[in-house]
């Protein structure tokens, strides 16, 4: 039990190593990360006109008020800038391509996480993160929450288990370069997905509610930890919104071993 908590506290170290020289690098270059941040914020003027739309007109989307709606926004927000933080997951087919990883497997430690966790884009997921909170906790706030451990508990959970998602799914989705020689239609399909949750899953008919909750799971990553503290989850689906991240994540493990063994490195 000592050598595993080792072990972790080592890899947090690690990666907060790697999150400083990151932000080092970016800094470098101040005008670069301006102007990274400026293009992310244009991109999220467009996310915040529906939000806009809900709010002026006082529409209910589904069960949910103008003001619960918020909070599923900045949900969405938050995930999108926490995906792009992780500029080491949406690098793999180019690294693999490139047959860049054979460095990384000469290095001490798992190479996934020296992969996945290597390197940071705080330019784009900035603003994304810093916007996500800020609606987040103005949604709280406007649907009267109680402020306690309890339903901070139950929020900050699935959150994490939304992250957990974010960085099962978005793998997954990279690893296929080691069985598909081009990954243009998977990235398509990927971000038409994962943009069906900018607005609450109770704005679909049934039918795509319950194939984004139970057949591909997308809608988990940002609705649930809104619905826990709104009470809108039953307790199969309180379950489900803990079992699916862990399953995505032994799945997404898997696949990187059996992509790994499939890899061929720059020397042959």
């Amino acid at each position: 039990m000592k050598e595993r908590l080792h072990e972790l506290k080592w890899y947090v170290k690690v990666a907060i190593h790697f999150g400083k020289l990151s932000l080092q690098s970016t800094m470098e270059y101040p005008l670069n990360f301006a102007s990274g941040v400026c293009v992310e914020l244009a991109y999220m003027m467009i996310k915040l006109v529906y939000l806009y739309v809900v709010l002026s007109t006082g529409m209910k989307v589904g069960s949910l008020t103008p003001d619960m709606v918020i909070i599923f926004v900045g949900t969405y927000i938050f995930m999108t800038g926490v995906w792009m933080l992780l500029s080491g997951v949406n690098s793999i087919p180019e690294q693999v391509v490139r047959g860049d990883l054979d460095l990384l497997m000469t290095k001490p430690g798992s190479l996934q996480f020296l992969q996945t966790f290597g390197k940071y884009n705080f330019a784009l997921a900035f603003p994304n993160a810093a916007v996500g909170i800020f609606l987040m906790a103005g949604g709280w706030k406007r649907c009267a929450i109680p402020v306690t451990i309890s339903y901070i508990g139950v929020f900050v959970l699935y959150l994490a288990a939304g992250i957990v998602l974010t960085y099962s799914f978005g793998l997954m989705a990279a690893l296929l370069v080691f069985w598909v020689t081009s990954l243009n239609a998977v990235s398509t399909l990927y971000a038409a997905l994962w943009d069906y949750n900018n607005m609450p899953m109770e704005l679909y008919p049934k039918v795509i509610k319950q194939t984004g909750t139970f057949l591909l799971p997308i809608f988990l990553v940002t609705n649930w930890s809104g619905m826990a503290v709104l009470g809108k989850l039953d307790m199969v689906q309180m379950i489900w919104g803990i079992a699916v991240p862990v399953f995505a994540f032994i799945l997404s493990r898997l696949m990187w071993k059996a992509g790994v063994r499939r890899y061929t490195s720059a020397n042959g």
